[in-house]
């Protein structure tokens, strides 16, 4: 009796042990995730207003506005209205002082620094591939780089040709006129940036704008460069070769590095 008793014991406490066990091993389970249940979430698209890099450079940007129109607004104001204005002779009081071109500078770094950004828009959405691999502050910097030296080589490229063809009278009002129009730009750029950024402007509609604005830049540069050197029907041939030369073709070839170096940048990194 005792034997019997002692073995259906046994049996039990067994029993009551795998049992334990199942519980155990089904509560170990229940505590790992299973990657193969639900639905595969998506990741959220990538947004330019929540990007700490450029808040902050529009950060940048909005304090270089307010240096320069809080301590240069008179001279702006006077380059302004000397753009669309045309003097046969210059006049002393016309020439900007040393310390006034630093406004047109800072107005100038601005465009670059907003025309980097309209690279860096449209490649956003122009190519995710690139975004997902290039690091976005080398992208942005590398953008307004590029920008900074399209600038740089048309202003060297305007001196030199005008210093072959044309008197210095002549070649140092079309620089000023030149840096005038690219600082100008910036107060145009800025409004349409916060609109693609902030407030989720169409991908098309902001194309638009932004090519709106090239070409009045384009407008006013062949207006001005009529006005300056080109006075007379028969030097229509010799602007288009001077407007082809120095407007078009850069733009063209701008372009093809920038589609080699994003190329350069998903292969290499």
């Amino acid at each position: 009796m005792n034997d019997v008793c002692r073995t259906g014991f046994q049996e039990i406490q067994q029993l009551e042990q795998e049992q334990q066990a199942r519980l155990d091993s089904a509560l170990i389970r229940s505590m790992q995730p299973d990657r193969e249940a639900g639905m595969q979430g998506e990741p959220l698209p990538y947004l330019l207003r929540s990007d700490w890099l450029v808040t902050l450079c529009l950060f940048l940007c909005f304090l270089l506005y307010s240096y320069a129109l809080r301590n240069g607004k008179k001279y702006l104001a006077q380059r302004f209205r000397n753009f669309f204005q045309h003097k046969q002779r210059g006049s002393l009081f016309d020439e900007p002082v040393g310390s006034e071109v630093r406004y047109t500078l800072t107005m100038g770094g601005v465009t670059c620094i907003l025309g980097g950004f309209c690279l860096y828009d449209y490649f956003s959405d122009n190519s995710s591939l690139l975004f997902q691999i290039v690091p976005h502050s080398l992208l942005l910097g590398i953008y307004v780089t590029t920008i900074f030296l399209l600038v740089s080589f048309k202003w060297i490229s305007y001196s030199f040709i005008n210093w072959i063809f044309f008197d210095k009278e002549r070649n140092n009002y079309w620089i000023q006129t030149y840096f005038d129009l690219v600082s100008g730009i910036s107060f145009l750029l800025f409004p349409v940036m916060l609109l693609i950024i902030y407030f989720n402007l169409g991908i098309q509609t902001s194309k638009v704008l932004i090519v709106f604005l090239l070409l009045f830049a384009k407008i006013l540069l062949f207006y001005k460069s009529i006005r300056n050197f080109f006075k007379h029907v028969y030097g229509f041939l010799h602007f288009i070769l001077y407007f082809c030369a120095l407007e078009i073709i850069p733009l063209i070839l701008f372009w093809k590095g920038i589609t080699y170096i994003n190329n350069i940048l998903v292969l290499k990194i």
